[in-house]
């Protein structure tokens, strides 16, 4: 498990990040908690930009271990690799940058979906019962 600095005793932190909300203390991870050639999983709630995402995977890297994948909960696919003209962050280049450009990405649910508005068919009476 990593946390925010400060909030874990005996621990390791990465270096400072950015993300979405602005500037992020580093990650901390307990110092026995990831050997050299550990395979890591990293799981999230939310990926944006990729800052916290990035900062976890170069803790794991420092500590010697090796991170196979990253999940997380919700994507928001709009940071991937957006146009340099949109003036948003690129989670590919920042990726790429910290050397973890092959490290793979899935999650569960992206802003498409949270985009996509319900409809309820014409009609429609709520009876109160579960359906």
């Amino acid at each position: 498990m990593m946390r925010k600095k400060g909030k874990m005793p005996n621990s390791i932190s990465s270096t400072d990040y950015q993300t979405e909300y602005g500037n992020r203390s580093g990650l901390t991870v307990q110092r026995d908690k990831i050997q050299k050639g550990d395979r890591v999983l990293i799981i999230d709630d939310l990926v944006a930009t990729g800052g916290t995402l990035g900062s976890a995977m170069s803790l794991v890297k420092m500590l010697g271990g090796v991170v196979v994948e990253c999940a997380c909960v919700v994507e928001l696919k709009m940071f991937i690799n957006p146009p340099a003209e949109s003036g948003l962050p690129n989670r590919t280049k920042l990726f790429t940058e910290l050397g973890h450009e092959k490290v793979p990405v899935w999650g569960l649910i992206s802003e498409d979906i949270l985009n996509e508005e319900a409809k309820l068919p014409d009609g429609y009476v709520d009876d109160g019962e579960e359906h």
